[in-house]
């Protein structure tokens, strides 16, 4: 038999491993929208075609998994909405709403998700409120307003404030998602119930199918079709795969810390390859955004890491999950 202490140190490894690739990539993925939008793609299509070719390896997860036995159809009716929350409600918000500010800006509004996600349960009952919690949850929402207000530098207009109050929609389904799959967490694997609602999810994205859509498949650049690659495969079929991993490692209260990387990577990333600004009020509020969300998130005990972001990658993750 192995020695059991390198067995466990194995597993850390590829935990750390998985849970580093994973930010990365979701933190990239802010950037990698906007360079498609700014290509002229479509926001629609883009979450199309990011799920299209993401569906065969969810569909193939869940056959593995055996589907998700036992479920009944209140838990179907869970599982159906908690999918078009998380496909077609958050990244269709992300996408309109990224088309009208950076990605940066973008990615520290999406970091609201856990804080929403906490407000939602305690406002249900699921879950215990503290002052340690609310001062976190305050700091972050100031730290979110500061962004939106301040964040690009220029005087606070509709035109400045449009599309980060637009990108606000996706952390809110992203918190919906959560608490409306809470109940199935303890009954069906992570991976397989995300599987499902992905799938779900797709289906709904159909409707939005246009003319555009096809042409995007058929004119495609080559450049356009490895960034539709890299959020389909990296950042939404690899990345949950990778999040599932770092998680069974670890625990969600070690795993969650990686999360708060994902934003001032988001602002790297666009401040790089996008050339897009970093001024002094954005670097302020996303500190407050972070630490505040930290703060909120940080256990007292075990409940704290019931609501954390692992719950949706991700994007999102949580994601700051994209």
């Amino acid at each position: 038999m192995g020695d059991p202490r390198a067995l466990t140190e194995g597993v850390n490894a590829r935990a750390h491993i998985s849970l580093l690739l994973v930010i990365v990539v979701w933190a990239g993925s802010f950037s990698v929208i906007k360079q498609l939008l700014d290509d002229a793609v479509a926001a629609g299509d883009i979450a199309i075609l990011r799920y299209a070719i993401a569906a065969p390896g969810f569909a193939y997860i869940l056959w593995r998994a055996h589907g998700l036995p036992g479920l009944t159809r209140a838990d179907a009716t869970r599982v159906t909405a908690a999918g078009l929350l998380v496909v077609v409600g958050y990244h269709m918000f992300l996408n309109v709403g990224e088309r009208y500010t950076t990605s940066g800006v973008a990615a520290l509004v999406v970091a609201l998700a856990p804080g929403l996600t906490m407000a939602m349960a305690f406002a249900l009952g699921l879950d215990r409120i503290s002052t340690r919690r609310v001062v976190g949850l305050v700091v972050a929402f100031t730290g979110v307003v500061i962004v939106v207000a301040l964040g690009s530098g220029s005087d606070l207009s509709f035109a400045s404030a449009k599309g980060p109050l637009i990108v606000l929609g996706a952390p809110i389904a992203f918190a919906l998602y959560n608490v409306i799959l809470k109940p199935l967490l303890g009954r069906h694997d992570l991976l397989a119930l995300t599987a499902a609602a992905s799938l779900v999810g797709t289906v709904g994205l159909t409707p939005f199918v246009r003319g555009s859509t096809v042409d995007t498949v058929v004119a495609a650049t080559a450049a356009e079709a490895a960034l539709l690659l890299y959020l389909g495969v990296l950042a939404t079929l690899l990345g949950y795969i990778f999040w599932n991993t770092g998680l069974k490692g670890l625990g969600p209260t070690r795993a969650v810390t990686y999360a708060y990387a994902i934003p001032p990577l988001a602002v790297t990333f666009g401040a790089i390859f996008l050339d897009e600004p970093v001024t002094i009020w954005l670097a302020a509020g996303g500190a407050l955004v972070v630490g505040g969300i930290a703060l909120a998130q940080r256990p007292a005990g075990s409940v704290a890491a019931r609501f954390a972001p692992w719950r949706r990658p991700p994007s999102e993750p949580s994601r700051s999950v994209s």
